[in-house]
């Protein structure tokens, strides 16, 4: 062989082991890059800022689930938002949006109000709408487990006198007075010592101006109970709900006040026994009772 075809091949050598490492190595770095991308991303660096987990609208009450922490670069934090040092998100369940977060949003001061700030109830209230409260008792008020931003019926229990007959009978009535109405604060507290929760006394509700003249002769009729409603939207029950306010026509065929609620229940309805007189010739004969505003007549068959 001569030496010219060694000296070739031995160049041919010398370039093919030179290329295969040029290869390797340049491959072994672009594996490795994508490992300290994902290396960095699980160990992040900054601080955490509280944000919106969802849409918070103006006039929304802050709940739980609805925040969240974020990691922020340490250099562009500005001084208004919310780190772990500042707040936890349990402080700001209850307080009122004064104008609305997009998700991801950070929180700031400003924009929310806590219950117990000045301004609160003039920034829950729709416009339009008044602020009243009425006193509840324990049972009365659902034993506590109503809370601001919940909807509730109120219930009036009074006593009705039924002159019609030879004998005054009194008679007692439960209806439906206002209904959906939102609440927007109680005055419900808890002892950190003993973790004894003491109920509330007042519920702070949101109205209508002829609602809350309502609410003010209701207090002197009787007593007054809650019912709490489902968070759940039943789209039925809001379609009838805005077909009764908005509805003129409706209103005239069943005579529905859209400022109040529309069902009632007489003592004859829960129990068997009231009306029948005892004693008395006629105690087994069927009774129908007939209903014009607040007078009642009564007739037996």
């Amino acid at each position: 062989m001569s030496v010219r075809n060694i000296v070739l091949i031995a160049a041919a050598l010398l370039i093919t082991v030179g290329t295969t490492f040029v290869a390797r190595t340049w491959l072994a770095s672009q594996r490795a890059q994508p490992a300290t991308i994902v290396q960095q991303s699980v160990q992040p660096e900054g601080i955490k800022v509280l944000v919106a987990k969802v849409p918070l609208p103006t006039g929304v009450f802050v709940q739980e689930d609805q925040l969240r922490w974020q990691i922020w670069p340490d250099d562009d934090i500005p001084e208004n938002y919310l780190t772990e040092e500042d707040v936890q998100p349990e402080d700001l369940y209850g307080a009122v949006v004064r104008r609305g977060f997009a998700a991801g949003e950070p929180i700031t001061p400003k924009r929310v109000i806590r219950p117990g700030d000045r301004g609160f109830l003039a920034a829950v209230l729709r416009p339009g709408f008044r602020a009243i409260a009425i006193r509840v008792t324990a049972t009365s008020g659902v034993s506590g487990l109503v809370f601001p931003g919940d909807r509730i019926d109120i219930i009036l229990t009074h006593v009705i006198t039924d002159r019609s007959g030879e004998d005054a009978i009194e008679r007692r009535a439960s209806e439906t007075i206002l209904e959906n109405v939102r609440v927007l604060a109680i005055d419900q507290t808890v002892d950190e010592d003993t973790t004894q929760p003491t109920y509330a006394s007042h519920f702070t509700l949101e109205v209508t101006p002829k609602q809350a003249e309502m609410l003010s002769v209701v207090r002197e009729l009787g007593g007054l109970s809650i019912s709490l409603r489902s968070l759940a939207k039943d789209e039925e029950e809001l379609e009838r709900l805005t077909s009764r306010h908005e509805s003129a026509e409706d209103q005239e065929l069943e005579e529905v006040d859209p400022e109040r609620g529309n069902t009632h229940t007489w003592d004859t309805e829960v129990s068997r026994l009231v009306g029948l007189r005892s004693g008395r010739s006629g105690g087994n004969k069927k009774v129908v009772n007939i209903t014009r505003g607040n007078e009642v007549q009564e007739l037996r068959f």
